[in-house]
């Protein structure tokens, strides 16, 4: 069970240690801002150079402090933190916020004392967040323990929006944004270099033990521990609290930026995608984008399905919003017969009234005509969302239009959402709307992703009930002894055969062959198998066959058998006259079926990632690959099979018939079963060519790679 945080984000007595009575400092405005956003705890201070200030004891010492003490605020240059660490352990204090900077961020020994501080919180089992972080901020609990300048503000608003940040300067920015527009948080968390405590420890703690928090949202910038994000993403997608990420550094400019701010790790933006995918996360790419998603996930209503009403006071802004939803794969129905006839009423027409709905320049003759539209829309059988567009709408006018919407959708159990196309002349009307159920946007793009990331995420969550993929039966022990013998050869990676062989062990299907090591031998087999056949060289050795010119198909005689052997021993001498060669394998020819690849690399972040994609040009030249970590459910596998652009070619064109996805599903879910049971053994396995058969015909693999991990 994840640790419960709570004398770190809700504790009931803190100290600040390396307090100052100088307000611009550290430890000043950490006493300022605590005491000013009015902490109602215990509170003791820690300097011996003063003995009180504004009214609170301050003691030479953290042994000093006469009562227990939930969290310490550590305000104090970096050669003194550990000291000051060891010292809160011995006296029992059960957390600790580190502000200082010159850790791992810096490299070398300050990547040395930062280890420290692990083991210190390892062994004391005290909950550690920074170092190289401006602190955290409890809203409900009214707990300022940041520095963060954002606290310049009178008030603070409540709400249901878990948001942690490893970015802390960044993090407060937002933060301040996000309150102009009236959207509440539960928590804001920096969690800096994350020498203890990461931003999944943080997710777990506001998804098990938090229930005041609803939604969470996070920057990244990189993942210590890929295995406990995924782990935090289940736990959030299982217990409905949807989760939203901004992660930085996607670029080769922005990896080295993030490795040197926070000594983060970042890996392949393509794996991270899709493990957000797979895990229900929801991507943003927009540093406005991501309060303002979480904001609208932050409502609480979730669409029935995809539909969107759109009622607008602009024609061309109509058409903009059905473009970008269109094209994001919602749909823009018509409406229902009875509500076009109402709606042609209201703008005195005797024509189809279309979705968008324009309400024309009428609506500044007849503003009620605004409020009597949008209860029409909002009982729309056909619409689960709805979309408000206001254009050039000023002053107190924008205010009222505002208030109209409010009053109309009162009781609405569909998200509503608004863009406002007009510049400042209508921020009394989004001053309105900020805090209430509707979601204002400035953007149509942003307003656009958000409702689609909404969609998305509630399908998902929908599609995934039950198919948790950890609930696959484990291997039988005589399989994995099988193939751990078959991994246990000492070579670097195993032969075509050998990885065929360990392919089999878990039911995927591969060529009919055999390695001999006489011309004789493969002449009496291939006449076996019948004409034609495959002659390939199998060595660990040589990897790459084609290269090589060890490869000869189609062989089609005895003649040509032996004329094949002899050649494919000889090119594999010239290629590497070191190889290891096992023999020459004689393999049945196989034709027909559609070439597609599956396989399997390690990820430094989130360990073995499955791939699968169309063979020949879709893979090198279009990179039409789907990824997903392991361990697969079914409905991963499905996903897989079907987001890849080929997908059309496997489902059947132009009157061919459609592939065998079902076989195709079944070999990816075997796969995982496989890279699971020796994911510490495997560093990679390419299957390639893959045929896939029509319907009901079944996949073989034609060739196959396994390369082992190095020893160390």
């Amino acid at each position: 069970m994840p640790s419960d945080l709570s004398p770190l984000l809700k504790p009931q007595s803190v100290a600040i240690v390396g307090v100052s009575q100088n307000p611009a400092r550290i430890g000043g405005r950490l006493f300022r801002y605590l005491t000013g956003h009015g902490f109602e705890g215990q509170l003791a201070l820690v300097n011996p150079k003063y003995g009180q200030m504004g009214g609170v004891e301050c003691y030479p010492s953290v042994s000093a402090i006469p009562f227990q003490t939930d969290c310490a605020l550590v305000a104090v240059p970096g050669k003194h933190v550990v000291p000051v660490l060891k010292e809160c352990a011995q006296n029992g204090v059960r957390a600790a916020v580190i502000f200082s900077s010159g850790f791992a961020e810096m490299g070398g020994d300050g990547r040395k004392a930062q280890d420290l501080i692990r083991g210190l919180a390892d062994e004391s089992n005290m909950h550690i967040c920074g170092p190289n972080c401006i602190g955290l901020i409890n809203f409900h609990e009214k707990t300022a323990l940041s520095f963060s300048q954002l606290l310049e503000t009178e008030h603070l608003i409540p709400g249901n929006i878990g948001f942690i940040s490893q970015s802390g300067a960044l993090g407060g920015s937002m933060v301040n944004r996000a309150q102009d527009r009236d959207i509440g948080l539960s928590f804001f968390i920096s969690s800096g270099n994350e020498a203890a405590l990461g931003v999944s420890d943080f997710i777990k703690h506001l998804v098990l033990y938090d229930q005041k928090t609803e939604v969470i949202a996070a920057v990244v910038e990189g993942f210590k521990d890929g295995a406990q994000f995924i782990e935090a993403a289940e736990l959030a997608l299982e217990h409905g609290k949807p989760l939203i990420v901004l992660k930085t550094g996607v670029t080769d400019v922005g990896q080295k930026a993030a490795a040197s701010h926070t000594g983060s790790l970042t890996g392949s933006d393509a794996v991270i995608d899709a493990v957000f995918q797979q895990k229900g996360v929801i991507r943003v790419r927009h540093y406005d984008q991501l309060l303002q998603t979480a904001s609208l996930f932050s409502k609480g209503c979730r669409p029935k399905s995809n539909r969107v009403g759109i009622l607008t006071s602009s024609g061309g802004a109509g058409i903009i919003m059905a473009d970008y939803y269109t094209k994001m794969g919602l749909q823009i129905p018509e409406p229902s017969p009875q509500t076009s006839l109402l709606a042609a009423k209201e703008i005195g027409t005797f024509g189809k009234v279309d979705n968008p709905f324009d309400l024309t320049g009428q609506i500044f003759s007849d503003p009620e005509m605004f409020s009597r539209c949008m209860k029409l829309f909002v009982n729309e059988e056909r619409f689960d969302i709805i979309q408000v567009n206001v254009s050039m709408v000023a002053g107190k006018s924008s205010e009222q239009r505002g208030k109209m919407l409010l009053a109309a959708i009162e009781g609405c159990t569909k998200p509503v959402v608004s863009w406002w196309a007009a510049g400042g002349l209508s921020d009394p009307g989004i001053a309105v709307l900020n805090g209430s159920p509707v979601v204002p946007f400035r953007s149509p793009e942003r307003c656009a992703e958000a409702l689609q990331a909404l969609v998305a995420y509630t399908q998902h969550a929908e599609q995934v009930k039950g198919t948790h993929a950890k609930n696959q039966p484990v291997s039988d022990p005589k399989r994995l002894k099988e193939a751990a013998q078959l991994l246990n050869t000492g070579a670097e990676s195993l032969s075509e055969h050998e990885s065929k062989a360990l392919l089999k062990r878990y039911g995927i299907p591969v060529t009919r062959e055999s390695v001999v090591r006489s011309v004789d031998d493969a002449v009496q087999f291939a006449e076996q198998l019948g004409y034609p056949v495959v002659l390939k060289i199998d060595s660990p050795d040589i990897l790459h066959k084609t290269e090589a010119d060890v490869i000869r198909l189609g062989v089609a005689s005895r003649e040509d058998l032996v004329n094949s052997y002899a050649e494919i021993m000889a090119a594999a001498a010239r290629y590497d006259p070191g190889a290891g060669i096992n023999g020459v394998s004689v393999q049945e020819m196989v034709s027909g079926g559609t070439e597609v690849i599956a396989g399997m690399s390690q990820d430094p972040q989130f360990g073995p990632t499955i791939a699968f994609g169309l063979g020949g040009i879709f893979v090198e030249v279009l990179k039409d690959i789907s990824l997903r970590v392991t361990p697969l459910s079914k409905a991963d596998a499905q996903q897989m099979v079907r987001e890849i652009k080929g997908y059309p070619i496997l489902k059947g064109i132009r009157g061919q018939a459609p592939a065998d996805m079902d076989a195709v599903i079944d070999l990816l879910q075997k796969l995982s079963r496989l890279v699971e049971d020796f994911k510490e053994e495997i560093a990679e396995i390419d299957i390639n060519p893959l045929l896939v058969f029509e319907e009901g015909q079944g996949a073989k693999a034609l060739d196959a790679l396994v390369v082992l991990k190095r020893k160390s």
